[in-house]
């Protein structure tokens, strides 16, 4: 009975590692080595060194782990004459076998498992902090001079993957600008949702993972003014804010991403008296963003 048990658990520790569909994430340069998510593997046995089988429809590759972390596995495949066979998005299958690959079959379970195991998006919260400066500004009844805008911005929002690439971001942002003008300062208050779309390149694999984002977004709300007791308030229109961002990845739930950002605003304030004012700003700006995956 002893051995019928051990028999068993063998056998069960020999399977477990059978088919795993992957994603591949990039592929390098040199075409000879290649990454797929962590996360995605079901055996979290994998280590540098480890050995294992990737197939696609129709070719076998043999590849060995030269950098595993918490986010991603860095594969190398084993025979230095050959190219990766896989592009990124690809979907292959890993199987623990190192040898007879003209007998693996795993295109079949590929198949019968694709919807279950294919590429599921992420959804993710964020908290964001920026500092802001202004370039240039310009008033609907002049241009005041030596104009000095500074002031920083807070936002909470809500991401959502589309793809491995493309990503949908939304939320609120508060902001405060101090204007620093002669002989005064302006206090401006801003409450805006923010609509983002966002593109990230595949992993640096070099250099932590870090992937480069590029984002475009809009933004409508409120805007609120006060000089010397006299406030003026109305609607800010953002369009358009662009961005550059490096995002690195903590472990497989948490991301920081760095950010740099030129943004264009149009406030348009009415006083007490029923005057109306326009106001044209261009800003720069440069934060952080914390992400939690959900």
């Amino acid at each position: 009975m002893k051995a019928i048990l051990i028999l068993l658990s063998i056998l069960i520790h020999s399977t477990s590692f059978a088919f795993e569909l992957v994603v591949i994430q990039g592929v390098s340069k040199e075409k000879q080595t290649f990454v797929v998510r962590n996360s995605e593997v079901g055996n979290k046995n994998i280590f540098e060194g480890k050995k294992a089988t990737f197939t696609s429809e129709n070719v076998a590759i043999i590849a060995k782990a030269i950098t595993v972390t918490n986010e991603f596995v860095q594969w190398e495949i084993m025979n230095d004459y050959t190219e990766t066979p896989f592009e990124q998005g690809e979907i292959v299958t890993l199987h623990d076998a190192r040898e007879h690959l003209w007998a693996l079959t795993p295109e079949v379970a590929k198949k019968q498992y694709f919807r279950r195991v294919s590429y599921a998006p992420r959804r993710s919260i964020e908290a964001q902090i920026f500092f802001s400066k202004g370039v240039s500004e310009t008033y609907s009844g002049g241009e005041p001079q030596n104009i000095n805008r500074g002031g920083v911005q807070v936002e909470a929002s809500f991401r959502s993957e589309l793809s491995m690439s493309f990503s949908l971001a939304y939320g609120i942002r508060y902001a405060r600008d101090v204007v620093n003008i002669e002989n005064a300062s302006i206090i401006n208050t801003r409450l805006l949702g923010i609509v983002e779309g966002r593109y990230y390149f595949p992993p640096m694999i070099d250099f932590y993972n870090a992937r480069v984002g590029l984002g475009l977004g809009a933004g409508y709300g409120q805007s609120r003014s006060e000089i010397i007791g006299t406030v003026t308030s109305g609607n800010a229109a953002l369009l358009p804010s662009t961005k550059i961002s490096l995002m690195f990845p903590v472990d497989n739930f948490q991301d920081f991403e760095f950010v740099a950002a030129f943004e264009s605003l149009r406030l348009d304030e009415t006083d007490a008296t029923g005057g109306d004012e326009t106001t044209n700003i261009i800003n720069t700006k440069a934060g952080i963003i914390y992400r939690k995956h959900l």
